[in-house]
């Protein structure tokens, strides 16, 4: 993105703090690609409680709206979400892990550590910890689009042509992408989910839907010693580098690159606050664990949201519908094909691999970034590609400094 792009988004008379409108909802829609697999895989397969699950969501994205005012993102966390579903861990293991990551950045926030961590993130290795989740992304959309989603399993023929319906999902959701992309790039989204959501009624009718209150309740999980031990090795410490990289100063620079000026507040600090708020409020509610993140943002922003408004309606959809129908809002979520996130995923992952071109190339930099992206390639874990280039890039500089 240039310069002036980065300005069109950060204008002050084109973007209020909170802007109510299709453009922003389509920019909200667009992270669930990221979101929905995550989150109903860890209701149906791990157990976690979709009413706290929905709600805690809901909350930390009205939190964070209210004190940004931009598009920021609330995420569940990628890699604590892996391999408890790999692993099969019991809720409260997980609910474990956002009481770690919640002691973790609130610590972190109120020692004022931002700083002397940001120093391993220098702006080569957050460009590879960008490309490197581009990677991830594309990667996650091709495991959405190669599936065929329940109930479509007969393959659509058509003058004695058979097609399988995720191949036919996934043409149909690019071709329309492509078109409001040309046409209204702001409600691409929403054009993407309206079609997949037509076929999906007309593949196999509307989902039974009827809502009914349940209120979340506070502590309803109080993990053991050894389930807290078990977050901690398990989920926390494998989670920390990573949500380091990418939530906060990945984050941080992305937000300054999208919108100038109107990021300056938010900060690697506030960022690491927000996160461990976030965490203790999920801790509270036995939900799942969440945090920010870049990939997030470039989604919300490439299709549309340039405000705090989008956030908001999410924040307030997520509780409602936590409240009134968790259980119902999990049929509904499972009615999206599964090709149709993966496609909008597939796009968002471009768009955060095209931030690489803001960077000045030259041999260190270069090895730096690519050096993240192939160990991330290679051992399918961000955290170990990140850590590994900053310590190159870090060690190149010294011995910069000391050969004349």
């Amino acid at each position: 993105m240039n310069m002036d792009q980065a300005n069109s988004y950060s204008a002050p008379h084109e973007s209020p703090s909170y802007r109510i409108s299709l453009g922003e909802l389509s920019g909200a829609l667009a992270d669930l690609g990221v979101m929905l697999p995550l989150v109903l895989t860890l209701i149906a397969h791990n157990g976690m409680d979709a009413t706290a699950t929905f709600v805690g969501i809901g909350l930390s994205y009205l939190l964070t709206a209210l004190l940004y005012r931009l598009p920021i993102p609330v995420q569940p966390l990628k890699s604590v979400s892996a391999l408890a579903i790999a692993l099969g861990l019991p809720p409260a293991v997980i609910v474990g892990a956002a009481f770690w990551n919640a002691v973790f950045f609130l610590g972190m926030g109120a020692f004022k550590l931002d700083r002397w961590f940001q120093r391993l993130f220098a702006e080569p290795v957050v460009r590879g910890i960008q490309l490197g989740l581009a990677y991830l992304l594309l990667r996650s959309a091709w495991g959405l689009i190669s599936k065929s989603p329940a109930g479509w399993n007969t393959p659509f023929s058509i003058l004695d042509v058979e097609m399988a319906w995720n191949w036919l999902l996934s043409i149909g959701a690019t071709l329309a992408l492509v078109l409001f992309l040309l046409w209204r790039r702001d409600y691409a989204s929403l054009g993407v989910f309206g079609f997949g959501l037509g076929l999906a009624t007309f593949q196999i009718g509307l989902p039974e839907v009827s809502l009914q209150l349940k209120l979340p309740s506070l502590l309803p999980i109080l993990p053991t010693a050894n389930e807290l031990w078990q977050a901690l090795i398990w989920l926390a410490l494998p989670q920390i580098p990573l949500s380091l990289g990418n939530s906060i100063y990945a984050t941080a620079d992305v937000a300054r690159q999208y919108f100038g000026k109107r990021a300056a507040h938010i900060t690697e600090r506030r960022l690491m606050l927000t996160m461990g708020w976030n965490d203790a409020l999920t801790f509270l509610l036995g939900g799942v664990p969440v945090c920010h993140g870049c990939g997030g943002l470039t989604a919300h922003v490439r299709l549309g949201a340039r405000t705090g408004g989008a956030p908001l309606m999410l924040g307030i959809a997520f509780l409602s519908l936590g409240v009134f129908g968790g259980e119902t809002l999990t049929k509904v979520l499972e009615y999206v094909p599964l090709p149709i996130l993966g496609v909008l995923l597939a796009y968002v992952g471009v768009q955060h691999a095209l931030l690489v071109r803001n960077t000045r190339l030259n041999a260190r930099n270069s090895t730096t970034i690519l050096l993240v992206l192939a160990l991330t390639v290679l051992t399918n874990h961000l955290a170990v590609g990140f850590l590994s280039a900053a310590f190159v890039y870090h060690v190149w500089g010294k011995l910069e400094k000391k050969i004349p």
